[in-house]
């Protein structure tokens, strides 16, 4: 075999492999485009704009800016929205507290 054959034949090689690559990801983001607006099973209260506005934002932001990047940025948006909602508890807590009359962090207070 001549190297212009074995050039020929890896470069086919790789193509079927970027194929498959193209082949693998495009199934990946449909399941987790299924996975994300798929109804909710649980009786919880959503929004009818929050999953297929995440679900597109997710079509946008993997092709473009890779799984590991996205994996963060979900990462520290969940952690940010978990202190968000703790703080909103916390004084939503103090202010139904001041409507009852109740200083809630007096010390010995239990409700």
């Amino acid at each position: 075999m001549n190297p212009r054959d074995n050039y020929a034949l890896r470069k086919a090689q790789l193509v079927a492999q970027c194929d498959l690559e193209r082949l693998r990801i495009r199934f990946a983001l449909g399941h987790i485009r299924n996975t994300v607006t798929a109804p909710v099973q649980t009786p919880v209260p959503t929004t009818t704009w929050a999953r297929p506005v995440a679900a597109m934002l997710l079509g946008f932001a993997l092709p473009s800016l890779g799984a590991q990047r996205v994996k963060g940025i979900v990462g520290i948006l969940s952690m940010a929205l978990a202190g968000y909602r703790a703080v909103h508890n916390w004084r939503a807590l103090q202010h139904a507290a001041v409507a009852q009359g109740v200083a809630a962090d007096t010390p010995g207070n239990t409700g």
